[in-house]
């Protein structure tokens, strides 16, 4: 991060979901990203991938109430960032089991994100000093 500009804070899929379900108990901490990204203290990544998983989630599984206002106004508050063809590789060829988190975390730190955030930590073992994986209470005990 320069000197002076906000954090990037990439939000992973499930973190992402749990602000546009108010799923609980994890809405309540999950939302105060979205309150830091409103309050211009902070910029949220996420990727095209991730809101086609979103979408999928919230309109065919979950089918979520005002599913389109919550993802437009969720879209609203986010930076969208793209993969390319040469980070899936990447992501592809990693030791990590899960490809798709492979590919959030790659993207995130191609990117130069400075925080990923997931609940999902476990999932990864392989991280790169550059990009610290923080669950969402972790990050905001730190901010």
């Amino acid at each position: 991060m320069l000197k002076g500009s906000l954090p990037e804070i990439f939000l992973d899929t499930d973190v992402a979901f749990d602000i546009l379900s108010k799923r609980m108990p994890y809405f309540q901490l999950s939302v105060r990203l979205l309150e830091l990204a409103a309050e211009d203290k902070a910029v949220l990544l996420i990727t095209e991938s991730s809101l086609a998983n979103l979408i999928y989630l919230s309109f065919d599984i979950y089918k979520l109430k005002k599913a389109e206002q919550r993802l437009l106004d969720f879209i609203s508050a986010c930076e969208i960032i793209g993969s390319g063809k040469e980070v899936m590789i990447k992501a592809l060829s990693s030791s990590f089991k899960d490809k798709e988190d492979t590919l959030q975390y790659f993207t995130a730190l191609n990117h130069g994100a400075d925080y990923f955030i997931t609940r999902n930590i476990s999932d990864y073992k392989y991280i790169s000093e550059r990009l610290p994986v923080l669950k969402p209470s972790v990050f905001l005990e730190s901010t």
